[in-house]
């Protein structure tokens, strides 16, 4: 059975791009352009400004901005920690990787992609790729490091989610954005270990963290 590594997109985005522009698109990513279109920029983007104007402006132009792959175009916590440029077995990371974007679905790293700007959480985008991207995972086991809004776009069989957890004074908590990097560091180390099963993962002990066999625990 196939291993997925599903991780979210990054909400900063590399501007710019080296390759052709899509042009076009077709499904539910066509839709939802259309939706963008229509809908009240304020609401849509929470910005105020230069940042909503900017936002704007970048989705009006998602067919005619030039493209870069994922890996590239996504420039947040998780990626930088992830050092894709210095992974030494991309490829295998290529196969085993997927990004759960707003507008494009199940994104595979060398994918070519404009920038934008839509969260998973508006425009019903969420249930809108809930049966594709579902359909796609099937028969494969799933290693799951989304957040909570990007869970509800995928429904698997087979698979575990992996959460990274703080402990102090005996209280359990969320990594929260502390948890975005070793995040990166823990896709990064399955890919360079071609780590497949579960029973693996008490292997891995960055930054203080430690499997449990539910979660991955930090006391601090």
């Amino acid at each position: 059975m196939k291993t997925i590594i599903l991780i979210p997109p990054s909400e900063g985005k590399a501007e710019g791009g080296h390759n052709e522009p899509l042009k076009a698109v077709s499904g539910i990513t066509a839709d939802l352009i259309e939706a963008i279109k229509e809908a009240d920029p304020k609401k849509l983007y929470g910005l105020k400004e230069k940042a909503l104007e900017k936002a704007i402006t970048v989705n009006k132009e998602i067919l005619s901005s030039r493209t870069m792959p994922a890996m590239e175009r996504y420039t947040g916590v998780v990626y930088d920690a992830i050092e894709y440029k210095t992974l030494k077995n991309k490829s295998d990371f290529d196969q085993k990787v997927l990004i759960v974007s707003g507008l494009f679905g199940l994104v595979r790293p060398t994918d070519l992609i404009p920038n934008y700007r839509l969260k998973i959480d508006k425009l019903k985008a969420a249930k809108l790729w809930l049966n594709s991207n579902s359909e796609q995972l099937k028969d494969k086991f799933i290693i799951d490091l989304l957040p909570q809004a990007h869970k509800k776009t995928v429904k698997y069989d087979n698979g575990i989610e992996v959460e990274f957890v703080l402990k102090k004074a005996g209280k359990k908590m969320p990594a929260g954005h502390q948890g975005k990097h070793i995040k990166g560091r823990f896709v990064r180390w399955l890919i360079e270990n071609n780590i497949t099963d579960q029973k693996h993962f008490s292997d891995f002990t960055e930054e203080g963290y430690k499997w449990t066999g539910d979660v991955f625990l930090k006391e601090i």
